[in-house]
């Protein structure tokens, strides 16, 4: 049963207010205003929390049921990954106030908020179309059917895209194009091991459906790949 719209709001402001908190974590507490100086910086803060306020209003909190049919090794997998990207979020303001491997291009940390943005709205989009059945497991859902709308309609692994592209993002908004190229290549081949056993199930689930489903979309961006 779907949470009342304020409970939503107040579950994802709480989880935006962690987020300056462990970001000024690896900045320093000491110059909090040193972090909000940069715009681009104090821009993805804003940018966030509007886009939490929307996937609260889209009502998008994801699943973690285990459905009918899991390859549970994923989320073994899932907390092995989630360290190395606690870290990175740490990194990537300490990396900025100390110039480690960071440039002060102004217009690569502005491109960085818009690849932010497009793939967090992304990501909320996809589970929007999904609806109830999304889950962060990869499993087949009790009566689950084939999402070929919304961003479906173009790829068939639209969240993924999202998850990639806010990682490329983050990392160019702390001017850290190293970062970005070493942890959007760690993400990618994460999400590839997930789409190979997901459209495993999912072609063992639709068959037909699915196998003509596949041929006339892309995995992760729409004409090309």
């Amino acid at each position: 049963m779907p949470q009342p719209l304020m409970n939503r709001l107040v579950h994802a402001t709480t989880i935006w207010i962690v987020i300056p908190l462990i970001l000024w974590t690896g900045w320093g507490w000491d110059d909090g205003k040193g972090f909000v100086a940069e715009p681009a910086r104090a821009g993805l803060l804003l940018v966030w929390l509007g886009l939490c306020w929307y996937g609260a209003l889209a009502n998008t909190r994801t699943s973690n049921s285990s459905g009918k049919n899991e390859i549970r090794k994923h989320r073994q997998i899932f907390w092995v990954v989630l360290p190395a990207l606690i870290a990175w979020f740490v990194y990537l303001p300490y990396a900025d106030r100390h110039h480690i491997a960071t440039t002060g291009s102004t217009g690569l940390r502005w491109l960085g908020v818009a690849l932010f943005a497009v793939g967090y709205w992304l990501r909320i989009e996809s589970i929007r179309a999904q609806g109830p059945q999304f889950s962060c497991a990869v499993a087949i859902q009790p009566q689950h059917r084939l999402a070929t709308h919304g961003p479906y309609r173009w790829m068939r692994h639209p969240a993924y895209t999202g998850v990639i592209g806010t990682i490329a993002g983050l990392s160019l908004v702390f001017g850290n194009p190293v970062a970005a190229a070493v942890m959007t290549a760690f993400v990618w081949i994460w999400m590839e091991t997930r789409i190979r056993d997901e459209e495993k199930l999912l072609l063992h689930e639709f068959g037909l459906e699915f196998s003509r489903y596949a041929r006339q979309t892309r995995k992760l961006i729409p004409f090309v790949y």
